[in-house]
């Protein structure tokens, strides 16, 4: 075999050299290289796996709140309706009051002007007697005058 490894030209320490050199560069380029690019992947896929369950846990916020947010809507329209009703209970409540209350003032007015009315009356009334007595005393003086003249 020794024929054969001269006859090529090979040298069994070049060959031993070469295997010493290509174990150094691999034992080399896998602590250097390899390793970093490995815990860098490493890294990147469990950012990666970080970044899906972050998606899936704001896609299930958005579920959550966009639910919540129906439930929101939904309460306020009731206690809208609610307040609508109440506020429409109050008004009516109110336009009664009001409408009694001017009702009141109303006859209140009318019973005014009918008293007042009667005691105008009364005063012409009186007035007018006055009037017809002066009347009568002048008539009566005239009448008097002409008899004694």
């Amino acid at each position: 075999m020794e024929d054969i490894i001269n006859a090529f030209g090979i040298d069994q320490r070049l060959i031993i050299i070469q295997i010493v050199n290509f174990t150094i560069l691999l034992v080399a380029l896998g602590y250097f290289l390899y390793r970093p690019i490995l815990k860098l992947l490493k890294e990147r896929e469990e950012k990666i796996v970080q970044g899906i369950k972050d998606s899936e846990m704001a896609a299930l916020a958005l579920a959550e709140a966009d639910s919540e947010k129906q439930i929101v809507l939904s309460s306020a329209h009731e206690e809208a309706s609610a307040i609508a009703l109440r506020a429409k209970e109050a008004i009516e409540v109110k336009t009664a009051d009001i409408l009694a209350t001017a009702q009141d003032k109303a006859l209140q007015v009318i019973k005014d002007a009918e008293l007042k009315s009667e005691q105008l009356k009364k005063q012409a009334l009186a007035d007018s007697e006055k009037e017809v007595a002066e009347l009568a005393i002048l008539a009566t003086e005239k009448l008097l005058r002409e008899k004694v003249s």
